[in-house]
């Protein structure tokens, strides 16, 4: 699906969708629990969906009623499972370690550019430690189950590992640790992953460098939850009014663990000269080359090694939407600088299949002379299936070509 945009300033109230990352955790807990686990949220993205498959393959029930998913657990876990992850990187990573914990002879898949994203060092520890796998890349076949112990990874490479190994450890006997070589970054989604742990009864041990977990622990449903609004999307609203629209955003948490509210303090502060470290905030990296572009001057974004492992080479894919829509920006393996002029000409952009460089490249329209086509705009699907309904809500002018 291409979509054409003839620039207009947004304006108006949006409601944030229910975020994805809350999602995928409260969900996984939920299916882990004791007793059944009603979820309050208002939107079903395809990745979502993903993880609500792969679990109902494991042996949960999963039933969508208006805005509330009802998760009956996992009772018995199914043995030769299909787990499909589809093009969900947290569904793998998450649920790599609960599966090689519960199920026996389980098999992974996933599609699109899923099957080259990394899964090590995180498949070598759980096999130290018991997990025994066919492969080491998709399709993985389980052979044995994960035993309790100790699990060592850098905490630079992909916070999502520890994500999953929080949530399969506290199921199995014995006492783990998770012990950081490195200092983790992206540990606001970590962060998030405790909260969702401890509304569901599971205690995790902050140590100097990782986190000890007791064994056997059950998980408690609260019976009733509501999913956190999504600061990651909400942030293309936000950097739409900071480019010249007057967009309000509603049902957004200030408390949330959710890194990517930092884009309120980084719109704030941006000017010519601004450095801006993404090691915390990798999602937010289109769009606050966007918003850069809007500005006259010059913005740097360091560390960011890890968008060469997003749903495309982000690093490439911003290059590309900026230049290809008239900016000038330079990219190395770590770091991006945008030199912005106030503007953008316009232009044909790729998606890359990536659903933040189309949404940015909506975004981006604002402040472009001309129109702007998105070739393969359909990548928003995997995130925010309503974005476009709601770009043109707030008046925006887009529409199938």
């Amino acid at each position: 699906m291409d979509i054409k945009i003839t620039p207009k300033k947004l304006s108006g109230k949006i409601e944030a969708i229910s975020s994805k990352s809350d999602a995928h955790r409260v969900m996984i807990a939920a299916a882990l629990s004791a007793t059944a686990t009603d979820i309050k949220l208002n939107i079903l993205s395809r990745d979502m969906k993903a993880t609500a498959d792969c679990l109902e393959n494991m042996g949960a029930k999963i039933d969508m009623s208006g805005d509330t998913m009802h998760i009956e657990p996992i009772k018995t876990p199914k043995d030769n499972a299909l787990i499909n992850c589809a093009e969900s990187g947290s569904t793998l990573r998450f649920l790599l370690p609960v599966v090689s914990a519960l199920c026996k002879n389980a098999t992974i898949v996933g599609s699109g550019k899923l099957p080259e994203r990394p899964l090590s060092p995180l498949i070598e520890e759980l096999e130290k430690n018991g997990g025994g796998f066919l492969t080491k890349k998709l399709p993985i076949t389980t052979k044995s189950k994960l035993s309790s112990g100790k699990f060592t990874l850098p905490g630079n490479i992909s916070s999502q590992y520890i994500t999953g190994l929080l949530f399969a450890l506290p199921l199995l006997k014995g006492d783990s640790d998770i012990i950081l070589t490195t200092p983790l970054q992206s540990k606001g989604y970590v962060d998030m992953t405790l909260d969702t742990l401890e509304k569901f009864g599971i205690k995790i041990l902050v140590t100097d460098n990782g986190y000890h977990i007791k064994g056997e622990q059950v998980y408690t449903s609260p019976g009733n939850i509501q999913i956190e609004g999504d600061w990651s999307n909400s942030a293309f609203w936000f950097t739409a009014d900071f480019l010249g629209g007057n967009v309000e955003v509603s049902g957004l948490d200030n408390n949330s663990k959710q890194s990517d509210k930092a884009i309120i303090s980084i719109l704030k502060e941006l000017s010519d000269g601004t450095v801006i470290d993404a090691g915390n905030i990798p999602d937010l990296v289109p769009i606050i080359c966007v918003a850069a572009c809007g500005i006259c001057g010059k913005v740097s974004i360091t560390n960011i090694s890890r968008l060469k492992l997003k749903e495309s080479d982000r690093i490439l894919s911003v290059k590309r939407l900026i230049s290809d829509l008239g900016g000038q920006i330079t990219a190395t393996d770590d770091i991006i600088t945008v030199y912005g002029k106030g503007f953008l000409t316009g232009g044909v952009i790729e998606s890359f299949n990536d659903h933040r460089i189309a949404m940015s490249a909506a975004i981006a329209s604002l402040i472009c002379k001309n129109d702007v086509i998105i070739k393969g705009a359909e990548a928003v699907n995997k995130s925010y299936p309503g974005f476009f309904d709601d770009f043109n809500l707030l008046g925006g002018n887009s529409y199938v070509i």
